[in-house]
């Protein structure tokens, strides 16, 4: 009687451990957040119209290098026209993704690399401005600020100075008239510099209807720039003004 009650003692404890016992969670790692995949993209800042260039983007994530991207595109988009163009991008002997590139038209372009990796997308933009590599001898004279230089005709040039901030796309407008009339397929250029750095962007202008040109600049840096403001058009009209632009 004793092994009898002794084993049903044993049982008994055994039950009761068994329904004390729950079960803990198994830990996965779906929640673990991947660390950020990084690119480093490479634009020009300027290019001459029909010259070969080079863009690039170096993937990277923590302090490995990304060669194992499963799409790297190069968006190519015209600023004015909204013109774009994706351009598939090669890995190169320095393990950048890398395309070359010639430009048909000139203006102001977005370079947008969208580079798809480790479940990632990251897409970020540069700006390049296209001439035809002609600016440099129609600028030898610098006018005082706010005045013009002309052969024949004097146009009016009406620019508004401002205030903007560093990454944003800035519209910026330009009025030309001559004589009290709006002045029509006139070549408008804006040289655009800050103050103690020698880099000129050049911008080519279109024309939104008779008489206003436009076009978006995104500017990279704190400081006061000058924009240099060239109208042209035939041999008889060459007007510059300089206006300032405060970026914050």
């Amino acid at each position: 009687m004793k092994q009898f009650f002794l084993i049903g003692s044993i049982l008994g404890a055994i039950l009761l451990s068994a329904c004390g016992v729950t079960e803990e969670p198994i830990k996965t790692t779906s929640d673990e957040v991947p660390e950020m995949v990084e690119v480093d993209l490479t634009v020009p800042q300027t290019a001459i119209l029909g010259e070969e260039i080079t863009f690039t983007a170096a993937v990277t994530q923590g302090q490995e290098i990304v060669e194992d991207a499963d799409e790297v595109m190069f968006e190519v988009k015209n600023t004015i026209s909204g013109e774009k163009e994706m351009i598939e991008a090669s890995l190169n002997d320095d393990k950048h993704y890398a395309i070359n590139y010639s430009f048909e038209t000139t203006g102001t372009y977005d370079i947008t690399s969208h580079v798809a990796a480790r479940n990632l997308h990251v897409m970020p933009t540069k700006q390049i401005i296209v001439t035809d590599g002609d600016e440099d001898s129609e600028t030898n004279e610098t006018p005082a600020h706010g005045d013009t230089h002309h052969h024949d005709q004097a146009a009016t040039i009406e620019f508004t100075e401002g205030t903007t901030t560093v990454g944003k796309a800035t519209l910026l407008v330009t009025n030309v008239s001559l004589s009290g009339t709006p002045l029509e397929g006139a070549r408008v250029r804006y040289d655009i510099s800050r103050e103690g750095d020698d880099h000129h962007a050049w911008l080519e202008v279109s024309e939104l209807e008779a008489g206003t040109y436009q076009t978006e600049f995104t500017f990279t840096e704190l400081g006061t720039y000058e924009i240099e403001i060239h109208v042209t058009k035939g041999d008889d009209l060459h007007e510059h003004v300089i206006k300032t632009y405060l970026v914050e």
